[in-house]
């Protein structure tokens, strides 16, 4: 709230009020003298023109979506934070230190990790504000998303390595939950030793091995995880699992927790361990390899998509389709990140990290392609010029040859 008291005024809502020179100093916040002068000038022929009675480009007002010549640049527009959510950020971000202390680092050194990734997300912000106008914005998200690939994709080979031998002592826990429907856990080496020997596959995974437990549960269509637990961590606390910890408290949560699912029969349904993962607990090394990894991948993030993504979104859409095209757009953003929030401990719980790092790595490879060979330079362009190029084509405008 207190960051919008110093947000400017858009130039040209400006200009069309008659306050020029509101409208130049505007422009000058963030361009020189001369491009100013050139986008005024540009704002003042538009108005020659609509008074006129010509059609011009960049003409004020509201047009459909559904017009030919909107539809790349909406197209681009929705693609572009849909992609930026596919990587996987918010989740990575968010259960950070979970992954970190199942890659092997110690809960000290996951919370740690989780210190690191914020302040490596902070500066190369910082880093991608200044070269954001410097080296433009297709070529940074597509080193960025170039980067991210790269990341994920030695993140998920990290944990491959690890989860091919992990085993399921969910009939294990299941056959332990008490008569109210909960289940208390407390993880320690011996439990841990019971564990694998109730499972019989000693084999796998020898008794006194260090361990984590990670377990999936649900009452009724509602899904929850526990966090990590690690059986070589003397300090770890027994968890509780509880219908509580999983079932939402009102219809509202309920409804965006899952939006199919029955409130009312998960307040009496019994509950199901649907996994309870038992791996092996890696060495601090190859946590730290992970942990490296996932600060390569946060650092690309923010010197590309985490910066010029928003930029771009903002100067692809024409004038007339940006306040709906944007809505539109964000919302569709939103709702990949809710989806990959809703669905993260259960894709882990069943299929391990790495099959999740592989998936984010590919659709991190798409944004890639669709930086590198579709979406337009708009660098040093005017709203207008980048408008142009959508309506008469980039071999009038030359805007989509100027690749950095």
């Amino acid at each position: 709230m207190c960051g919008s008291l110093f947000v400017a005024e858009s130039p040209r809502w400006l200009f069309r009020r008659g306050q020029k020179d509101a409208a130049r100093a505007a422009l000058l916040r963030s361009r020189t003298a001369e491009q100013a002068e050139i986008e005024l000038k540009e704002m003042d022929e538009i108005i020659v023109a609509e008074q006129a009675g010509a059609p011009v480009i960049g003409k004020m007002g509201k047009e459909s979506l559904l017009r030919r010549k909107y539809v790349v640049p909406f197209v681009l527009a929705c693609v572009i934070p849909i992609c930026n959510q596919a990587t996987g950020v918010n989740a990575i971000i968010g259960y950070n230190a979970t992954i970190l202390l199942q890659s092997g680092l110690s809960d000290l050194q996951a919370h740690w990790g989780y210190v690191i990734l914020t302040l490596v997300n902070f500066l190369l912000t910082i880093a991608g504000v200044l070269l954001v106008d410097r080296k433009g914005r297709k070529f940074l998200i597509a080193v960025g998303s170039a980067g991210i690939v790269v990341s994920l994709a030695t993140v998920a080979v990290l944990f491959h390595q690890v989860e091919r031998r992990h085993i399921d002592a969910s009939a294990a826990l299941q056959a332990t939950v008490a008569g109210d429907q909960s289940l208390p856990v407390a993880f320690d080496q011996a439990s841990a030793d019971r564990l694998l020997a109730t499972t019989g596959e000693s084999r796998a995974v020898p008794i006194g091995t260090p361990v984590t437990l990670v377990v999936i549960y649900s009452y009724g269509d509602f899904r929850a995880a526990t966090k990590a637990m690690a059986s070589s961590d003397p300090a770890a606390k027994p968890i509780q699992i509880a219908r509580e910890s999983c079932v939402p408290s009102n219809k509202v949560v309920a409804f965006f927790s899952n939006p199919l699912a029955s409130l009312d029969k998960a307040r009496s349904a019994p509950l199901r361990i649907e996994n309870a993962l038992i791996t092996p607990l890696p060495d601090a090394g190859h946590g730290w390899l992970t942990a490296i990894a996932i600060f390569s991948f946060m650092a690309f993030f923010a010197l590309g998509p985490g910066v010029c993504g928003w930029v771009a979104i903002s100067e692809l859409m024409p004038t007339r389709i940006r306040s709906n095209g944007m809505s539109i757009a964000l919302v569709m953003g939103q709702a990949v990140s809710t989806a990959i929030a809703a669905t993260f401990l259960q894709t882990v719980g069943r299929y391990g990290y790495s099959a999740l790092f592989f998936a984010f790595a590919c659709f991190t490879a798409i944004y890639f392609m669709i930086a590198a060979f579709i979406l337009p330079e708009t660098k040093g362009k005017t709203l207008e010029e980048i408008e142009e190029y959508f309506e008469k084509g980039a071999a009038k405008t030359g805007i989509g040859a100027h690749h950095c």
